[in-house]
């Protein structure tokens, strides 16, 4: 007998207890040695919250990916595959399951579904060859008729031997990604209770948790965390009215341009700093160079260091409008490093370990 391996897809966004307690009854049904979590692209995953009116609750591709590994703390069998992630064009179930078949050559794959989706199986792509080479895993809920599914999909009753039941594990039913966005969206720390430990620290190390975090530094009480508030700091030899100035200059290879950016304002300075020559090592020492800046502008004005300081522990993010995923996280999206968040958490650790020094 061929070894098993269980193959889940799905947006998990995020994956809950739910999604791990049906792998693992899955896998545990065909005694399988591995279960393979799918992950949609991060389009599909955006379209579809767009469709909710919550386009603000899409998780970025790395998040889910970080939380669906985590998985293997519970059980070893787990695995993530990329394919539907790094998938150029549409990523069809039978393409997927091949690609991990091709990885996996000596091993038997079965594709889980809910029973609610037998009625659409005949229309899949490719689904002839899709049974042929594979089979189906089916979580069976309670409520499902399986006899009059088969009754009036004949295709099913054809091929109802490529299919193997088992039974959704109780006490999930109301558990799902949708009523964790609800609860997180309305403020209901109960929301924890619906994830792994593991997944409740990655949204919270992400700023993903409402309570937790700041993500708007254009809000009037946040405004000093953005590069854009408008206090005087010295960096390189010049004194500049704002980060956002004192960091565009950088861009410039004399320091006559350099000294040019302590007259602009912070939206002319980048907008000026858009149109500079850059200097040829701009890329690698640019993170640096806004870190030094950052630290200035705390060290150099101490209202401004104790209103960090007020921040506490929450996380830190650059939320925005405008697309920049490299200082910040794009909000459409849910994309982004936030580059400039986590050296404001940076430098806040710094000042509190001075301040206990």
């Amino acid at each position: 007998m061929k070894n098993k391996i269980a193959v889940m897809g799905g947006s998990f966004n995020p994956p809950t207890r739910a999604h791990l307690l049906l792998m693992k009854a899955a896998m545990d049904a065909i005694d399988a040695r591995k279960g393979i979590f799918v992950p949609t692209a991060h389009d599909y995953v955006a379209r579809k919250m767009k469709r909710q009116g919550c386009p603000q609750d899409t998780l970025s591709e790395s998040i889910r990916l970080a939380m669906l590994e985590s998985f293997r703390k519970v059980d070893s069998r787990i695995l993530v595959s990329r394919f539907q992630i790094d998938k150029t064009g549409i990523g069809y179930d039978y393409e997927m399951l091949e690609s991990i078949q091709a990885e996996y050559p000596d091993m038997e794959l079965y594709f889980v579904v809910g029973s609610d989706k037998l009625y659409v199986l005949p229309r899949w792509h490719r689904i002839d060859e899709l049974l042929e080479k594979f089979r189906i895993l089916v979580a069976k809920r309670g409520e499902d008729n399986l006899d009059m599914i088969r009754e009036v999909r004949p295709y099913l009753n054809e091929h109802w031997d490529r299919l193997t039941l088992f039974d959704v594990p109780e006490g999930i039913g109301d558990i799902s990604s949708s009523v964790f966005r609800e609860k997180l969206r309305s403020g209901d720390q109960s929301a924890a209770e619906l994830v792994t430990g593991e997944v409740w620290e990655i949204m919270k190390n992400n700023g993903k948790l409402p309570w937790n975090s700041i993500t708007d530094f254009h809000e009037e009480q946040y405004s000093f965390l953005s590069n854009f508030y408008e206090a005087r700091v010295e960096y390189g030899g010049l004194v500049f009215g704002s980060n956002e100035a004192a960091f565009q200059a950088q861009k410039c290879m004399s320091e006559e341009g350099k000294a040019a950016f302590c007259e602009f304002g912070p939206g002319k300075s980048k907008g000026v700093g858009r149109r500079v020559p850059l200097r040829p090592d701009w890329e690698d020492v640019k993170t640096g160079i806004m870190e030094e800046i950052v630290r200035a502008k705390f060290t150099q004005h101490p209202e401004l260091k104790a209103k960090l300081l007020a921040t506490g522990d929450k996380v830190l993010v650059e939320g925005n409008r405008w697309g920049d995923t490299c200082w910040g996280v794009d909000t459409r999206t849910g994309q982004g490093e936030n580059r400039l968040g986590k050296i404001l958490m940076k430098v806040r650790e710094e000042l509190k370990r001075d301040g206990d020094n």
